[in-house]
């Protein structure tokens, strides 16, 4: 299980994340919507370790990952793919999401 606690995320001064929460069962499938500015994509890059939040936790299976690496994250099996056609065009939108995976051995997809 994937579990975000209270991400508070800033660009400088500016707070972009405030106490942000959610959590994703196994399998489960979560889709974030919302206008333009929201704060989607720096939610998605909080998660991933990209950009960094001063407060909250992201724990998957239960070990924290605060201080992961964007890459010990992604090993971990937290993926994010961006937005735009310019990833890899003429490969279908599954392809796509395939490309940034690795299954464990004897893992399906």
């Amino acid at each position: 299980m994937l579990q975000v606690n209270q991400l508070q995320t800033y660009y400088g001064d500016s707070l972009i994340l405030h106490d942000v929460s959610l959590e994703v069962e196994e399998d489960e499938v979560v889709c974030l919507l919302g206008r333009n500015g929201v704060g989607k994509t720096t939610f998605m890059k909080s998660v991933m370790g990209v950009v960094k939040s001063r407060h909250g936790s992201v724990n998957l299976d239960g070990e924290e990952l605060n201080q992961a690496a964007t890459s010990q994250r992604a090993r971990a099996g937290i993926g994010y793919v961006p937005q735009g056609r310019g990833i890899f065009p003429y490969l279908t939108v599954y392809e796509n999401l395939l490309m940034g995976f690795e299954p464990a051995p004897g893992q399906k997809i």
